[in-house]
């Protein structure tokens, strides 16, 4: 009698331990440029191009979720294959090249001196899940020597759908920012000439 005892006690312990077991499995995600983009009509001007500037708390590998407005949950079995401002600045840029063509976006750090063409910044305000909304939120300006500089804000909302991977979003709001981003470089270019 005592040794079942003992084998109840044993299997009792076994069960609770893998009950403690996490079954969440960490899946990784790679951002990649929207390939559907196609060039714009009027595409013809030329800028250096500034990597995103992102803020801290987003710059990680784990993706974060807003869950009030002074807390971020970070999803720890979400993960970026590379930094989330690598691979931001690489769809980014990829998308705006689609858009507007390989020659007219320039590396600003690859750039020559004597290049006068305006420099286009952006600073990442938002671009997470918040509450039921994915938010993309870019502020950006444009540089050009011997003119006063144009700022313009971005902003994307959508709708998160359950069990529909983030990574969708991030991919949606990346493609709509550069739609926006060469929509008012174009309007920049026409009224400059």
């Amino acid at each position: 009698m005592k040794n079942s005892h003992y084998i109840l006690f044993f299997l009792l312990l076994c069960c609770s331990f893998t009950g403690c077991r996490s079954t969440t499995k960490t899946r990784i995600f790679l951002l990649t440029a929207d390939e559907s983009l196609q060039r714009l009509p009027d595409a013809d001007i030329k800028f250096k191009l500034r990597p995103l500037s992102l803020p801290n708390y987003l710059n990680r590998h784990e993706f974060v979720k807003r869950i009030g407005e002074d807390e971020i949950q970070i999803l720890h079995s979400t993960l970026w294959a590379e930094t989330a401002e690598r691979g931001i600045n690489s769809a980014f840029e990829q998308n705006l090249r689609n858009l507007l063509g390989n020659d007219n976006v320039l590396h600003y750090y690859g750039a020559s001196r004597n290049d006068t063409s305006p420099i286009l910044c952006i600073s990442v305000h938002c671009l997470e899940a918040v509450d039921d909304q994915f938010i993309a939120d870019f502020r950006c300006s444009l540089k050009s020597p011997g003119k006063p500089t144009v700022e313009k804000r971005l902003l994307w909302k959508t709708d998160v759908k359950y069990n529909i991977p983030y990574i969708k979003y991030y991919k949606e709001a990346v493609a709509e920012m550069a739609k926006q981003a060469a929509a008012w470089l174009i309007e920049q270019g026409n009224i400059q000439k």
